[in-house]
């Protein structure tokens, strides 16, 4: 396999478990589990708990995403914490840039455009990222049971798939994005989704690309 392909593969492979695993934090703060965690503390501890929780809770998709990513990738000297930490970093870039996008775009783009975008982009974000976590999904059974046949064809199904369920149960997928029913949800959702996916695979290719590189130029 080609290192680009090897990327591509593995960067969507992390945006299907770290959206994923934002969604799962998602929906377990909306049923409250997250509560039942508190209740095992001290009512007087809580403040203190939830400084503490709260970010080793987010870090979890992104541990979660970066391990997947490691083993997919296969045995490689010290790449599962390489993963994991461009993982986390890569989130941090993708909100940063995602929050100034924002920012800029409320602050310079005139109100009728505001509107429209504001109109139109929930829809094309939903089916998008319906696509790309349905994709990577399809990626890692396929590398998992190495059915290389659905791995060629992850992403015209995952296209395919979408596309009906856009025609035909389009309320279902509405309905499965009002978990992330705020701004900074959704925010941190495409930043693992997008940034931290791209972060893990660059992670464990990178230093892959340059040995290989290194012992091409030595032969």
């Amino acid at each position: 396999m080609t290192p680009p392909v090897a990327f591509w593969e593995l960067a969507g492979a992390g945006a299907a478990v770290g959206g994923a695993g934002v969604w799962a934090l998602a929906a377990a703060a909306r049923v409250g589990a997250l509560r039942l965690l508190l209740d095992l503390f001290p009512r007087a501890t809580w403040d203190a708990v939830t400084w503490g929780l709260i970010p080793m809770l987010l870090f979890v998709p992104c541990a979660a995403q970066g391990a997947l990513v490691a083993w997919l990738a296969g045995p490689r000297p010290g790449s599962a914490w390489r993963a994991v930490l461009w993982s986390a970093c890569g989130t941090l870039v993708a909100l940063g840039v995602f929050g100034a996008a924002l920012l800029y775009g409320v602050r310079r783009l005139p109100p009728h455009t505001i509107a429209v975008v504001a109109k139109t982009a929930p829809n094309v974000l939903i089916a998008t990222f319906a696509f790309a976590l349905l994709a990577g999904w399809l990626l890692v059974v396929a590398r998992c049971t190495r059915w290389w046949r659905l791995r060629a064809f992850a992403v015209p199904i995952a296209a395919v798939a979408v596309g009906l369920a856009e025609w035909r149960a389009h309320g279902h997928l509405v309905a499965l994005s009002y978990v992330l029913d705020r701004t900074e949800a959704e925010g941190f959702f495409a930043a693992v989704a997008v940034g931290g996916a791209l972060g893990a695979a660059w992670g464990v290719c990178r230093p892959f690309a340059r040995r290989s590189a290194s012992g091409e130029e030595a032969a």
